[in-house]
């Protein structure tokens, strides 16, 4: 790809992307709360604004880079950011749905219940630009964060709230819609990787099993 970044500037920067950090959870608790918010006053605008801010890119980008290169241990690392995030994101929706009720459910919530292909589909595509975008040095990459916070955050906090007003069917159907983007998106990183850059194929027969 023209203006790409090489492999190796790719493993620096994925690895940064990886690890646990303030910066991480400080944007991931925002989010929460935000997307929590919102969908309890069913506002898309509030909605968009947690998106916006939502870090889970970056370990979730890197967390594809480094499985096709079967170097487990990072992709374990990442995987375990990601998984630390979801975590907190679910647990702050439910003590915030605790704490403030359950009003009628509005669309922003009732809409995220129910997955279909559309969901998968929007997930591969954003899975593969969030890719492109980190692997272009021109590409504006903070337009495709929020295409992946659009598919993972707001279905977790629609999880969590669900859950503390006591609506499993709901709560399993957001649930599901969240797994659903996150192998979408994952696929979609991992055809976009393959695909762009042959010099990464190249070398994963070589080196990709030595974690």
């Amino acid at each position: 790809m023209v203006d790409s970044l090489t492999l190796d500037e790719l493993s620096r920067e994925f690895e940064a992307d990886a690890p646990l950090d303030g910066d991480f959870l400080v944007l991931t608790l925002a989010a929460a709360l935000i997307s929590s918010l919102g969908l309890l006053a069913n506002s898309a605008a509030v909605v968009i604004g947690a998106m916006v801010i939502a870090p889970w890119i970056l370990p979730l980008r890197a967390m594809a880079f480094w499985m096709l290169q079967g170097r487990l241990a990072l992709a374990g690392k990442a995987l375990l950011t990601l998984s630390i995030g979801i975590g907190l994101t679910a647990l702050l929706s439910a003590m915030v749905g605790f704490g403030v009720g359950m009003p009628l459910l509005g669309d922003e919530v009732t809409t995220r219940t129910s997955p279909n292909l559309l969901d998968l589909g929007i997930a591969l595509v954003a899975g593969a630009a969030a890719i492109y975008a980190k692997v272009r040095s021109r590409a504006v990459s903070s337009l495709v964060g929020t295409a992946i916070a659009v598919a993972l955050v707001p279905p977790v906090c629609v999880l969590g709230l669900l859950v503390s007003a006591g609506e499993w069917e709901g709560a399993r159907g957001a649930g599901l819609l969240f797994a659903t983007n996150l192998l979408g998106i994952l696929n979609g990183a991992l055809m976009m990787l393959a695909i762009g850059q042959p010099q990464l194929r190249r070398v994963c027969g070589a080196v990709g099993w030595a974690g």
